[in-house]
């Protein structure tokens, strides 16, 4: 939800803003936010108030690990301290330090750790957590009588294309299987082998399948009880995100267009930051974006919680082209065949 973040006088001085904000400036004021957000062991809250949680700290460390200021470089020195203390024995992290088991958000301190050359060990430990990870799939009596009595059949989803989900032994939901692709992608040239191809594959496969008509995606499902369910920028933004080398697909395109005409009407400061995120690395212009986001940091009309702010402070940052993976040889062998 969109609160007045009132600030205006600590970021004037510390930014010396002009007037007319510039992406460049937003940014700046982005990070400073996010520096004095952070708390003194190391790790972000999601919100002010709120506890620390490996989800927001791993994306504070990704929003400032692409500064080159002196303060950012400490403060990200002690966010990844801060995650390496957390990590478990099996590579995974859990929520917060209320919560003794891993889970989703795994996949975020993967790509912000991703980020720093020394963290490659434990980098590739929670990729390699991830991978073992996979949402519940429909046991064979289900099934069976979804086959037998299809009217009982709440969701349309081909039900044996597994994601991930966002707690253990629970349902795949396009989130967290968008931001489980996103790290194993970036871990791919250390994650060479037959399983993590196959997972990557198929994680690409159930987001399509779960493709709203016309384009872009719901949280979970594309229909429900014969209702067509309607798409969301932020997360029509994410799983264009995870399928960024899939840029032939008639369904990316489809949706690409969605997004552009979704961050006109009724996008969020997240959406916005996320369909600049995923705009930019399909090669569509995002420089009207990027000026809607600057605005929205000149109002001083910011979300207060750390993921908005971060995920704004990358799509601002156009000197980088953070949440790009890198590329898999062998698809890239296939499409010259082909």
């Amino acid at each position: 939800m969109i609160a007045q973040f009132s600030r205006q006088a600590s970021l004037t001085a510390s930014t010396g803003r002009s007037e007319q904000e510039e992406p460049s400036s937003a940014l700046e004021a982005l990070r400073t936010l996010l520096l004095e957000a952070q708390d003194e062991r190391g790790g972000w809250p999601a919100a002010p108030a709120f506890p620390i949680t490996t989800e927001s700290t791993a994306l504070g460390l990704l929003a400032i690990s692409y500064s080159s200021e002196e303060s950012s470089r400490l403060a990200a020195n002690r966010a990844r301290a801060w995650l390496q203390d957390r990590q478990r024995a099996d590579g995974s992290w859990p929520h917060s330090d209320q919560v003794s088991h891993g889970n989703w958000a795994t996949s975020l301190a993967v790509l912000a750790l991703s980020r720093f050359p020394e963290e490659k060990a434990a980098a590739d430990a929670g990729a390699r957590w991830l991978l073992g990870q996979e949402g519940r799939a429909y046991g064979w009596l289900t099934k069976l009588i979804f086959l037998l009595f299809p009217e009982r059949k709440a969701v349309e989803l081909d039900a044996d294309l597994i994601g991930w989900p966002w707690y253990p032994d629970t349902f795949s939901w396009i989130e967290p299987t968008s931001y489980s692709l996103i790290a194993l992608k970036s871990r791919r040239p250390d994650l060479r082998g037959r399983r993590a191809r196959v997972r990557i594959d198929e994680a690409e496969r159930m987001i399509l399948d779960r493709e709203c008509q016309g384009g872009g995606w719901n949280y979970g499902n594309s229909r429900v009880l014969d209702e067509e369910l309607w798409p969301y920028p932020d997360t029509t933004a994410l799983a264009l995100i995870a399928l960024q080398d899939l840029r032939d697909s008639e369904a990316v395109e489809r949706s690409l267009t969605v997004l552009e005409k979704m961050v006109q009407d009724r996008a969020s400061v997240l959406g916005l930051a996320l369909a600049i995120l995923a705009l930019q690395l399909h090669g569509r212009d995002v420089s009207p974006v990027r000026s809607l986001l600057a605005g929205h940091v000149e109002d001083e009309w910011l979300p207060a919680d750390t993921r908005s702010l971060a995920f704004a402070a990358l799509a601002l940052d156009d000197s980088a082209m953070p949440l790009a993976v890198p590329s898999d040889p062998l698809r890239q062998a296939g499409s010259a065949d082909g």
